[in-house]
């Protein structure tokens, strides 16, 4: 059952933070292992009609068992929160929160694999200088270029949620809608490389974190676990 497989997983994450090395792990000091509350079925479905599809099954059981957001791969989940806007994703208790998004938005279809085609046929029309037979031309050429690319890369963020952030601008998305609702997918767009699978559903993203983490933390030599150690 879904249920199960988040058996003990809520205790195993809290007991981390007491672990002598837990400052070793990378994104500990964004969310020092803590989980927001967990979320009862009456604000899930709340959250859900704002939503305007149910949440994947996985990442539903796991607001229900494990907690709302906090700790998790790199700097931690965001968790949603219910404001004057409505629905949305924050960084509660996050020291690197990354972005939010509102659940209205995530709500809508996911295409960013469509779009990425769209992108990449884009690059290639890039305004060149030598094509223009003036400066203000090309300007105005290639001021028309930018903003169609920084429309497409956007409307990429839509049916998903930014619920980790890794760092230097990179993100983790949960795919909300479309046939790869429930997947993990990374925003490797500083690095011009859009947004991909990672081949991974949030159960196996997760739980694959937490494993990671508790075999590094095993694996530690002592003097590393106790920075009072002499």
């Amino acid at each position: 059952m879904i249920e199960d497989m988040w058996a003990g997983v809520r205790e195993r994450v809290l007991r981390l933070a007491d672990h002598p090395g837990a400052s070793k792990i990378f994104g500990a000091r964004g969310h020092g292992f803590r989980l927001s509350p967990v979320m009862d079925d009456a604000e899930l479905r709340a959250l859900e009609a704002d939503l305007g599809i149910g949440l994947p099954v996985e990442y539903r059981s796991f607001l229900l068992r494990v907690g709302g957001g906090g700790a998790g791969p790199d700097y931690g989940l965001l968790t949603p929160v219910s404001g004057d806007d409505g629905w949305q994703w924050r960084g509660v208790g996050l020291a690197f929160p990354g972005q939010p998004t509102m659940a209205r938005f995530a709500g809508q279809p996911f295409v960013a694999e469509a779009l990425q085609k769209e992108l990449d046929s884009l690059e290639t029309q890039e305004p060149e200088t030598d094509a223009f037979a003036s400066d203000e031309a090309f300007r105005r050429a290639y001021a028309a270029w930018d903003a169609r690319y920084e429309e497409l890369s956007d409307a990429q963020e839509a049916g998903a949620v930014f619920l980790s952030e890794q760092g230097c601008g990179y993100t983790s998305l949960l795919v909300m809608t479309g046939p790869h609702r429930g997947a993990i997918w990374e925003d490797l767009r500083p690095a011009d490389l859009g947004i991909r699978p990672s081949g991974q559903n949030f159960a196996q993203w997760y739980r694959s974190w937490l494993e990671r983490t508790e075999q590094r933390l095993r694996a530690l030599p002592p003097a590393q676990q106790d920075p009072d150690r002499v």
